[in-house]
């Protein structure tokens, strides 16, 4: 009997979303040519949108859906024209979503300037119109904990010279080490993250983020992740990255047969490259499809792929806990192309090295770019971020604008107490 019912509220739940994005792509179609890829792009891939972007997409489309046909006419008559002096119509301009071409025909217009202007003014006018005259909710705490792991030898004196001038550095007493397992599992009788950011029982959660580079560091999470929980581990996923390396790494140097490969890429079934703990998870593949799709290093820098992942993370999903785990990296070794992304392990015979000085400026300074990423967004008004050295039990606190440490630190504080305070922090 209770199967019966979860199926029939699973085809009500599809055929709801059906409906829903029925009309979200009538409302798309009154729009601008040239606004209608990312739109269209979201409504196709909504099964794989995590739950903010979902309610910034509802989002803009009541507000969309608010305004008459004629007013909608006159806010974006003026981006219709500039489309015309553009000669739009004479392009080959994908509309179904964003492409290398699209954003290639875009940024070579004269225009351009003035497109994006006009595109961001419509923006502002329809999510203004989605607002209701209700005060807005408040900000609960949110955390972000960056690890620079004890084998990277971070300065303690010069580390934290380059952040936030709010911030408030303070030692570490004991083992820094358990400082991210107290915060993530807590203690008997007392939450951790795990506890206090749970979804719904049976749901799935992008409000906790577990990323780390290296699988012989200590485990974010016990065993398998938990499915509830977003969790990214760059060693893990060792044979997905190879192999995903290996066909990005046949894209030419030509743009419209890059968007055809690309997009077969996309599309291509990953899955016996697949770790265990991805499966039924279509938005976490997503997510890492997109990631190493953007050549950016994160297919071959366990750093690289912390801190754009982090990024990323935070730019789409807006968890309100995030842990990440900077570690260690090899040399890079002479003439392997690595410019291009090339797989150093297979194209070299020469021995991995570990660089720890090298690692820990670049650890360092990744993390620092996953804070300054969080700045850009209003729901990190609220944020603590803390970066732990575990080389020299050190640490650095960033608050929110006005806030004060939640401890003395002008002592030593405990693990302990660190992860307790933020935890209490975190369930008001």
């Amino acid at each position: 009997m209770d199967m019966t019912l979860d199926l029939m509220n699973e085809r009500d739940d599809n055929e709801q979303d059906a409906a829903r994005l029925a009309g979200y792509r009538r409302l798309i179609a009154r729009l601008p040519v040239t606004m209608r890829p990312s739109l269209h792009q979201q409504v196709d891939g909504w099964n794989t949108l995590f739950p903010f972007e979902r309610n910034r997409l509802g989002k803009f489309m009541r507000g969309l859906d608010s305004f008459q046909p004629t007013a909608l006419d006159a806010l974006t008559a003026k981006l219709r024209a500039l489309e015309t002096r553009m000669g739009v119509e004479h392009w080959n301009f994908s509309q179904g979503s964003d492409t290398m071409e699209n954003a290639s025909l875009l940024a070579r217009s004269a225009y351009y300037a003035e497109w994006r202007r006009d595109v961001e003014q419509i923006f502002d006018a329809v999510n203004a119109a989605s607002m209701d005259n209700a005060a807005p909710p408040a900000k609960p705490a949110r955390l972000i904990l960056l690890i620079l792991p004890e084998c990277l030898p971070v300065d303690p004196v010069t580390a934290w010279n380059d952040w936030d001038p709010r911030g408030h550095a303070f030692k570490l007493a004991g083992d820094a080490r358990k400082l991210s397992e107290l915060l993530i599992h807590g203690q008997p009788a007392r939450p951790g993250m795990d506890e206090l950011l749970a979804p719904p029982s049976g749901a799935t959660s992008s409000d906790l983020w577990l990323i780390e580079a290296e699988s012989k560091s200590v485990g974010l999470l016990p065993g398998a992740a938990q499915p509830a929980f977003c969790f990214l581990n760059y060693a893990a996923l060792t044979p997905l990255r190879d192999r995903f390396l290996a066909e990005v790494n046949t894209v030419p140097k030509n743009i419209e047969a890059s968007d055809q490969i690309m997009a077969a890429i996309r599309h291509e079934d990953w899955e016996k490259w697949w770790p265990a703990e991805f499966a039924g998870q279509p938005q976490l593949r997503n997510f890492l499809i997109d990631l190493f799709l953007s050549g950016n290093g994160a297919l071959i820098f366990a750093n690289a792929f912390v801190e754009w992942a982090a990024s990323e993370v935070l730019r789409r999903a807006r968890p309100r806990g995030l842990v990440a785990r900077f570690g260690m990296r090899s040399k890079p070794k002479p003439f392997t192309g690595i410019a291009i992304f090339e797989n150093q392990q297979r194209i070299s015979t020469l021995p991995d090295v570990d660089d720890p000085e090298g690692s820990a400026i670049d650890a360092l300074i990744l993390a620092r770019y996953v804070w300054l990423a969080a700045t850009r967004y209003p729901e990190y008004e609220q944020a603590y971020c803390l970066c732990v050295s575990e080389y020299r039990n050190t640490a650095y606190l960033i608050c929110p604008e006005g806030g004060s440490p939640p401890w003395d630190i002008e002592r030593p504080v405990t693990p302990d107490e660190v992860s307790s305070r933020l935890a209490q922090i975190l369930a008001i």
